[in-house]
């Protein structure tokens, strides 16, 4: 069960498109193999050979748009229906429950107050789902993902230098709820961007800003106020943090390219 997946993963070189902890530890093992609560067979032989999986990146947001989740996690509708949580598709909430036969299970996508069912099974729900994925790249993207990203080029290494040299800091919240944002241009080259982690402390949100510093040339400071998500989370409840340094899979991602 579940080749096509394993030929997939080891056919693309481009590293994180997908991300799965294929070796999964013994209390987790311990606890799919022996719980007591009626899940698919199929969900079963999934987590216990690739654990949590996260799968087709989409770059320019840093999501993926297929995962499932090793720990169902239970729910109890008001109609006293079981249902257990195992992952998302493209925005929706994925779970299971029972359609009424012993051992077989639907699957229902729940978004924006609505509920669909999609699937009979956790593998027929998977396969058609990733296929859908796929399908979103496109031929030409499709072969880039599989051939692995290019290399940075000598102006890229320049980019991912310059950026290491600009330092920042969260100097607190204005009236109107922007963080305040200190930036300083300690190399000798100026980037049109910079981009920075923002997280909810909650984690319930993780995203990013960009924040543009092409006025900011070597030596100089300039304070910028920022909105971060203060539409969806009090700002006070914002964590802004460095991100890690672009590798050439990320070039999407990190604004500082362009």
């Amino acid at each position: 069960m579940y080749e096509w997946l394993d030929k997939e993963l080891s056919a693309i070189n481009t590293p994180r498109f997908h991300l799965v902890e294929s070796s999964v530890d013994s209390k987790l093992r311990e606890a799919v193999s022996e719980s007591i609560h009626p899940l698919p067979q199929s969900y079963k032989v999934f987590v216990l050979k690739y654990g949590n999986a996260r799968l087709y990146r989409r770059v320019r947001n840093n999501s993926y748009q297929v995962g499932v989740f090793a720990g169902p996690r239970e729910s109890i509708l008001k109609d006293g229906t079981l249902i257990f949580h195992i992952g998302f598709h493209d925005g929706a909430s994925v779970y299971i429950k029972s359609n009424g036969e012993a051992q077989k299970f639907s699957v229902f996508e729940f978004e924006n107050n609505s509920e669909s069912r999609v699937a009979n099974d956790f593998s027929t729900w998977l396969e058609e789902s990733c296929a859908n994925a796929r399908r979103s790249y496109g031929k030409e993207k499709w072969e880039e993902i599989l051939q692995g990203p290019r290399p940075f080029d000598s102006r890229e290494k320049g980019i991912v230098e310059a950026r290491s040299k600009i330092a920042w800091r969260d100097l607190g919240i204005d009236r109107q709820g922007f963080h305040i944002i200190e930036i300083a241009n300690r190399g000798n080259r100026t980037l049109p961007a910079i981009t920075l982690g923002v997280r909810s402390k909650d984690s319930q949100l993780n995203g990013a800003i960009r924040l543009a510093i092409r006025n900011v040339n070597p030596g100089q400071t300039l304070v910028i106020h920022a909105d971060c998500y203060k539409g969806l989370v009090a700002p006070e409840d914002i964590e802004i943090y460095s991100l890690p340094d672009p590798q050439p899979e990320d070039r999407e991602y990190y604004w500082e390219f362009g």
